[in-house]
This record gives C-alpha cells, sequence and structure tokens, in this order.
C-alpha cells in the first residue's frame, strides 16, 4: 500500500479486531459486512441489518448494561448522517466503556459509488466532541490506526475514531445468520444459565 492511499476498509477492519480482545462489537452496514470477514469473536458480534442507523444506540445500551465490558459500535458515515441525535445520546449518557468507531468511505461504495454532496464539509469529530465524546481520534494510515487504536482501548469514553477508508472492491455480502440468530447467539454468550 502507497504511503499516500487512504488505507483499506478490510484492513482497517482487521486492525480493529487485533485489538478487540473480548469486547461486545455492534456493526452496521458496509462495516458489518467487513466485520463478518475478519471477527474472531463472532458469539460477541452485534449485527445490526433492518436497523442500521442505530448501531450507536444499541452500542450505547449494551455499554450501559455491561458495564464490565468493553463495546465498540463499527458504524458507517452513510448510516450515521441518517441518525446524528445518537451522538448526542452517547455523549450525555457518558458511557466510559464505549467505542465508536466511525467508517468513513471515501469510495463512496455504500452509496453505490454516488458521491453525496456536502460529504466533505462534514466534522464528524467535531460533533462527537460537542455532544460530549470524551476523545475524538482521526486516522486516515493503516500503521498510525494500528498502533493508535492501543492507546484508544485503555482509555475510558465515551471515544469517538473516525478511520477513513477506501473499497476497492465491491462490497462483500451480508452476514448469513439473521439479526435474531446473532442477538441469541450474545445473549446466550453473556448468559449462558438463561435459556
Amino acid at each position: 500500500m502507497k504511503s499516500n492511499k487512504l488505507m483499506d476498509s478490510l484492513e482497517a477492519t482487521r486492525a480493529v479486531n487485533y485489538h478487540r480482545k473480548n469486547a461486545l462489537v455492534v456493526s452496521t452496514s458496509s462495516a458489518l459486512r467487513d466485520w463478518v470477514q475478519v471477527s474472531e469473536r463472532r458469539d460477541l458480534d452485534v449485527d445490526l441489518m433492518d436497523c442500521m442507523d442505530r448501531a450507536p444506540a444499541v452500542g450505547l445500551g449494551l455499554a450501559l448494561a455491561r458495564p464490565e465490558s468493553k463495546v465498540l459500535v463499527l458504524d458507517c458515515d452513510a448510516t450515521l448522517r441518517t441518525d446524528l441525535g445518537g451522538l448526542a445520546t452517547v455523549g450525555e449518557s457518558a458511557p466510559e466503556n464505549l467505542v465508536h468507531l466511525l467508517f468513513e468511505d471515501a469510495s463512496f461504495r455504500s452509496t453505490g459509488g454516488t458521491p453525496i454532496k456536502g460529504l466533505d464539509t462534514i466534522d464528524y469529530q467535531a460533533m462527537a466532541q460537542g455532544a460530549g465524546y470524551v476523545k475524538t481520534y482521526q486516522f486516515d494510515k493503516l500503521e498510525e490506526l494500528v498502533l493508535g487504536l492501543e492507546d484508544v482501548m485503555a482509555q475510558s469514553g465515551p471515544i469517538f475514531v473516525l478511520i477513513k477508508v477506501v473499497r476497492e472492491e465491491e462490497l462483500p455480502p451480508m452476514p448469513q445468520r439473521s439479526m435474531a440468530e446473532g442477538w441469541a447467539t450474545v445473549r446466550q454468550t453473556l448468559l449462558p444459565d438463561v435459556s
């Protein structure tokens, strides 16, 4: 990969998986498509396919319910734009164990290659900071992301991480399991004595 290029989305997702440990992961849209290719703990993954713009809200609910667990939200710029109010709800609730990772797609694959008017003027970091996130980060180089995520994961949140990516290939397929099956698997993992 050339140093002047943005990182490939799948490689960025692999970096997140490397630092994940036993964190619960809520993923949606094109981030979900990449995540199912690399996740090594699908039993702790919540896949949002029918309510894609609710990833921050679902992540917040898990973070508040499981304060002893790190919760990662893998979000996309296309889905976050549809409900920016989720940032304020997370910020106001101030979950110390939540890391919100936003994959900003410079190749516009999540919108079928169609550029979104005004996209370049949106400052997601400023929005997150204004909403009450404790700290924000931005990464556009894979090496910086791999090194920086160690620091991100060690801090108290909520933390917002903007990851600028490109997708060189077509989007991978959505996961085969349904949302209900995924939730049931996560629930069984977290509460093994509940039938």
